[in-house]
């Protein structure tokens, strides 16, 4: 029987070439940095009035309105550090793995479209039925912002750039490290572990953190990697995953942004508080449900079945 974990033998599988990779990609993140930086220094030189404790008010709130800059502008130039970092990835993988890029999302190295539109349907419809509710209870809590022309150039950027940044996440954390963990030590559970705490670890610098405190943050961060985790290994791929990362971003991107989240948007609606734990508690429940409805769609076998490892019975084909 063939594992998604499998695919790790595939290619190059030496030690110097995961190294070698993750700081290429690395360098790709903060190679992408560069045009953002950029353009927060020339309008930091063109307006003086700006100040230099503007750029202590981002790191807690990276709303780019500060440096008088279009809230849709800044969006492109944060995710085109994540289209940098994930070229830089595929192309490692395909030139020093030697490897199908393709084989991080799945067995056969083909994706499955249908995965994706059912996964991302079913979670964002599982965020909105939660945030309805949580409406009712709470309806001062939340300010509707008048959709204009931006809103629907963020639908634009939120449906070509956002993805590869959750793309790149995903590949990285729960196909990359994910496949080169549970293959080479032959510990499922290990790869698992791995993707949740390099997952929590990469969102950790976000500026949420510095706002509602780092371990409040963390409690959501490791639930949300857990979830996503879990949904790889009892999936033995990669697309569901992607699902639910996406909705999830999208919603924050498009229906429901706060103060201080990493991406700030001109959203149809603004929350003015958020409890990070709450949110986690949140994601752990909605988690619960999507796993059960995809276990019985998808037919799972039980999860310490999944942990268990398996030696590869039929040799891969799909390159």
């Amino acid at each position: 029987m063939r594992r998604f974990y499998h695919n790790a033998k595939l290619g190059n599988n030496s030690l110097i070439s995961y190294i070698l990779t993750i700081v290429i990609t690395f360098f790709g993140y903060f190679l992408g940095q560069v045009p953002m930086t950029v353009a927060i220094m020339w309008k930091m030189n063109k307006y003086p009035d700006i100040g230099t404790e503007a750029l202590s008010r981002f790191k807690e709130n990276p709303d780019f309105t500060i440096f008088h800059m279009d809230k849709n502008l800044g969006l492109v130039l944060v995710l085109m550090t994540f289209v940098v970092a994930f070229t830089f990835l595929v192309l490692s993988v395909r030139y020093i793995h030697k490897r199908n890029p393709l084989t991080l999302v799945s067995t056969g190295g083909r994706i499955d479209f249908r995965r994706l539109a059912w996964g991302t349907a079913v979670w964002l419809g599982l965020l909105v039925l939660a945030e309805v509710v949580y409406y009712f209870f709470h309806p001062s809590n939340y300010t509707f912002h008048a959709p204009g022309l931006s809103f629907l150039w963020l639908v634009l950027i939120s449906v070509t750039l956002l993805p590869v940044q959750v793309i790149f996440e995903e590949i990285f954390t729960r196909g990359y490290l994910y496949q080169a963990v549970a293959y080479n030590t032959k510990n499922v559970f290990f790869g698992f572990l791995v993707s949740v705490i390099v997952f929590a670890a990469l969102h950790s610098f976000n500026p949420e953190t510095l706002k509602y405190g780092l371990m409040p943050m963390m409690t959501y961060y490791i639930s949300a990697g857990i979830l996503l985790g879990l949904i790889v290994v009892f999936d033995d791929r990669l697309e569901l995953a992607i699902a639910v990362h996406y909705a999830t971003n999208l919603f924050g991107a498009v229906l429901l942004t706060y103060d201080g989240a990493a991406m700030q948007t001109d959203a149809l609606f603004i929350t003015k508080t958020v409890d990070p734990v709450f949110l986690a508690g949140e994601m752990i429940i909605l988690g619960a449900i999507f796993l059960f409805i995809a276990y019985r769609k998808y037919k799972w076998k039980p999860l310490k079945v999944k942990m268990r490892y398996e030696e590869e019975e039929i040799e891969f084909a799909g390159e």
